[in-house]
Order: C-alpha cells, then sequence, then structure tokens
C-alpha cells in the first residue's frame, strides 16, 4: 500500500461545514495560486517548517488531534488528511541493514502503518447506513514489518481480535535481518483498534530498548 500502518478515528463534521470551509480553502488557494505567479523562484520555494497542499481541490484535514491523539498510543506519527487518519511506528530495533551495508530504518517501508477512516463516511449507501451496528465504527488497513520469528506470534493475536491476514510477503530482497510484511484489514472502534494494534506491536522488537537501536525520523 502506499504507506506502512490509520480510526469514529475522526470526528464527524456536519455536511454544512465541509461544504463552506472546502469552498474556502479552495478560494483561498485560487487566491494564492495567482499571487504565486507574480512573485520570483526564490520566492515560491516552500519554507521550512510550512505544511504544503498542492492540490488546491483537497479538503482541509477533519480531526487531526485526534488523528495526533491516536497515534500517540502507539508512539507513532499521525498523518491526517480530510477523513482519513495515517499512522506511522518506524521500527527503531533491530536496526536493519541492505546488502551493502546502508542502514535503511529511516525508510518509510520499515515500520507499521495503520490507515483509518470513519466506516460511515466511507459508504454511505442506504443498506449501509440501515445497519445501526455501523455506527460510530472506523475502518482500518494497513501492515506490519515483522522479523520471521515474530509473524506467527501476531498472527495468532489478529486472530484474536478478528483482524483479517490479506497477504504476507517481502517488499525488499538482500536486507539483514529479512523483514517480512503481513496485510490486514480491520472494522471497529477506533479506540479499541487502536490499542489492539499497541498489543500487537509490543509483540514485536520495534520498541526494545535492549536490542541495537538505528536512529529514525521518530527519535534516537
Amino acid at each position: 500500500m502506499a504507506g506502512l500502518m490509520a480510526f469514529p478515528v475522526l470526528s464527524s463534521v456536519p455536511n454544512e461545514s465541509i461544504t463552506t470551509t472546502a469552498a474556502t480553502v479552495y478560494a483561498q488557494s485560487q487566491s494564492e495560486s495567482q499571487q504565486q505567479t507574480s512573485q520570483s523562484p526564490e520566492e515560491q520555494k516552500p519554507q521550512t517548517g510550512t505544511q504544503y497542499i498542492f492540490n488546491n481541490k483537497s479538503r482541509p484535514t477533519n480531526a487531526p488531534e485526534h488523528s495526533a491523539s491516536l497515534a500517540q498510543v502507539v508512539s507513532g506519527k499521525g498523518l491526517p488528511d480530510y477523513d482519513l487518519c495515517d499512522i506511522v511506528v518506524y521500527r527503531q530495533a533491530p536496526a536493519i541493514t541492505r546488502n551493502d551495508g546502508l542502514v535503511i530504518n529511516n525508510f518509510s517501508g520499515i515500520g507499521h502503518y495503520i490507515e483509518l477512516a470513519s466506516a460511515a463516511a466511507l459508504n454511505n449507501t442506504e443498506a449501509f447506513q440501515a445497519n445501526t451496528t455501523n455506527q460510530n465504527m472506523s475502518a482500518a488497513f494497513g501492515e506490519w514489518a515483522l522479523l520471521d520469528s515474530e509473524v506467527v506470534p501476531v498472527q495468532d493475536l489478529m486472530q484474536k481480535y478478528n483482524w483479517t491476514e490479506t497477504a504476507l510477503h517481502h517488499h525488499m530482497l538482500g536486507e539483514t535481518p529479512k523483514i517480512l510484511f503481513l496485510h490486514w484489514p480491520v472494522t471497529g472502534n477506533a479506540q479499541d483498534l487502536i490499542k489492539q494494534a499497541k498489543e500487537i506491536i509490543m509483540l514485536t522488537s520495534t520498541y526494545d530498548e535492549q536490542q541495537p537501536r538505528a536512529p529514525t525520523s521518530a527519535g534516537p
């Protein structure tokens, strides 16, 4: 998937509010685009510490604080985008090296990804909405980056919580130790899912202070 591992994850926003806000953001983006055409190339460069959205039709993030609070549970990074929340948990242990000796923990492919969205926001068909059990539910997709020894314990815990395994494969060749990527979808309450994700990640050496650790953007 595009990321590595997301839950309501994101709070609901009235349609009128979304429409009004989106229209305002679009208008601002159009105005900024016109201003940029009159700026010099140096002035048009993105500034450090500024978040840029280059698609001027993108809707604003729905609940960044909620996304951040979910990411905090798993010591990860929350990446909110409208009705979606991506959470990335970098593996800091053990250090993963490529066949030429390069440590690759700081690349996005070495970590756990959770991608969540409100189930109702994803599916607003009458049949779905009529099913009251789907209210306040989140749909999540993602993957775990696992050592060989971690695969079976993680699979067992996923089965306990009814997480569905959809793929188990390699993303790379020649890395040491070998990393397997286990993909999954699950639907449930966001708070429950993130706690289960934490429990699953705890079965891995991701947070292990006793193992040699690699510096990543998650911290030393």
